[in-house]
């Protein structure tokens, strides 16, 4: 793994509401009447939506775009209310005031948006979702070669300036080793795919 960058769920400004709660209240007095921008079918942005709505009891119409820019495009101009999307992509767009920051989807605060709370603590204990980067090669690269390169990246990326600079972004820097990122991807499918069932969303 080479970084991990919460989301970040925003609204369009004009939406009627500052905070997580009043958001919920807004969704739940409008079923399904809120647009959510997504980033694609069944992308982390939109799974992170569907665990929000699932543990809040909201409903919301899912817009699926080509990708973060687009999704967070439609979202500032207006096409759609609201959204998860990844940090990096998407804080430009809150400090320029095109978006409204109501919450971070981090375990703790992020320091770079240190005034903004995380989505567990609006009332979602442990609620944690992001996007990852990685490395990844093609099957059959000689062991030795991965432990190199694995050792080779994690030392550039654990320098100091390189973390401030992933910091200043709203990214971590995350590394380990190969056997540790195969287990959390495991570990991820196994998450969503759970969390996909009991919601009953279905992907089209």
């Amino acid at each position: 793994m080479v970084s991990y960058s919460p989301h970040v769920l925003a609204v369009h400004p004009a939406v009627a509401a500052k905070d997580v709660t009043e958001l919920i209240a807004l969704a739940k007095a409008n079923p399904g009447k809120l647009n959510f921008a997504v980033s694609g079918i069944g992308g982390a942005p939109q799974l992170a939506g569907i665990e929000f709505a699932q543990r809040t009891g909201v409903q919301w119409t899912y817009i699926p775009y080509k990708g973060g820019s687009d999704a967070v495009t439609a979202v500032v101009g207006g096409q759609a209310d609201v959204l998860f999307n990844g940090m990096l992509a998407t804080w430009p767009s809150v400090t320029g005031g095109r978006l409204r920051a109501l919450a971070i989807s981090s375990a703790q605060r992020v320091p770079s948006a240190k005034d903004t709370p995380t989505v567990a603590e609006n009332g979602l204990p442990g609620f944690e979702t992001g996007s990852f980067q990685g490395v990844v090669g093609p099957v059959g690269i000689p062991r030795e070669t991965v432990a190199k390169l694995n050792a080779e990246l994690a030392k550039a990326l654990n320098a100091a300036d390189m973390k401030e600079r992933f910091a200043k972004q709203g990214t971590e820097v995350r590394t380990g080793t190969p056997e540790s990122l195969g287990a959390w991807m495991k570990a991820e499918q196994a998450r969503w795919a759970k969390v996909v069932k009991e919601s009953g969303a279905k992907f089209e």
